[in-house]
């Protein structure tokens, strides 16, 4: 069994809805058993202007999937969704990324792990501390904790509270 850390991230229709289903559906994956959910968190979007705020969470999972078998379930679940892929960083229904698997490093045109940008991503770090901030990126040595912190010392402001969900 792998561990997974799964971001979870929407910002058009009923996006909570969206993130429970998704999840549920996450859950029922052959060989994959979900362990944790973070907090949910409104971020601003990136990319196109004129984007509705985001939401945000990690969970956290183990499987026996595969990182390519994860990740076309994982694009499944999305279009299962609404996803459609029409705009690089465009809104959408759901987006789920796998953003780390143990200590695995893979660096191909269909799936990065560590996800590349998520030590630049506050509406990454920060729900992944809520669940494993001790969790370490197999690259950069540091946790998701030390990430996080130098992205705030930085001058990013912090994340408002979280939410269940």
């Amino acid at each position: 069994m792998n561990s997974v850390y799964i971001a979870f991230g929407g910002n058009l229709g009923d996006v909570l809805s969206n993130f429970r289903s998704a999840r549920q559906h996450i859950a029922r994956l052959a060989g994959v058993h979900v362990i944790q959910s973070s907090r949910l968190y409104r971020t601003p979007p990136l990319g196109p202007s004129g984007q509705p705020d985001y939401l945000n969470a990690v969970i956290a999972a183990e499987s026996e999937l595969k990182p390519f078998a994860l990740l076309t379930a994982l694009q499944n679940i999305e279009r299962q969704h609404g996803r459609i892929r029409a705009e690089h960083w465009g809104a959408r229904t759901l987006d789920l990324d796998i953003i780390a698997m143990d200590s695995l490093a893979i660096d191909d045109e269909r799936l990065s792990i560590p996800h590349p940008q998520m030590h630049h991503r506050q509406f990454v770090l920060r729900p992944l501390c809520d669940i494993e901030p001790n969790w370490q990126h197999p690259n950069l040595n540091k946790t998701a904790s030390q990430l996080l912190n130098a992205l705030l010392l930085a001058g990013e402001p912090a994340l408002p509270q979280g939410i269940a969900w």
